[in-house]
């Protein structure tokens, strides 16, 4: 019946917020499951709000280049919280980038659990 409308039912698992706790006691949150963006959204250029990119206001950066995808990543992970990761971060593109992206130990070692398991189900 979708299928004569034109349409398919996809099923999305929706991802919890876990909370980590660093060794100084902040609190870092991740994603049960890494999100994927439509392709027009993964590779469209961004503002970041203040509260993410405070150091550089205003900067504008372009997903399509890997650099600069890297940098908001690294920026998304280290200031954002999940709804930002849902909003900035493909995870698809996160796997590929991982080993490059430069993340404080504590946030990586968070992040690296989910990564890992997508990564390993990817191969």
């Amino acid at each position: 019946m979708l299928a004569e409308a034109g349409h398919e039912l996809a099923v999305v698992p929706v991802p919890r917020v876990v909370e980590h706790v660093t060794s100084r006691g902040r609190a870092v949150f991740t994603l049960s499951e890494l999100p994927r963006l439509p392709v027009d959204r993964a590779f469209s250029a961004v503002t970041l709000p203040v509260h993410l990119n405070w150091s550089a206001p205003g900067r504008r950066f372009n997903l399509a280049n890997r650099s600069e995808r890297a940098r908001v990543y690294e920026i998304v992970l280290r200031e954002g919280g999940p709804e930002d990761v849902i909003t900035y971060v493909d995870g698809a593109l996160l796997v590929d980038l991982w080993d490059e992206l430069v993340l404080p130990r504590d946030i990586r070692a968070a992040w690296s659990s989910v990564v890992g398991r997508v990564a390993a189900e990817a191969a």
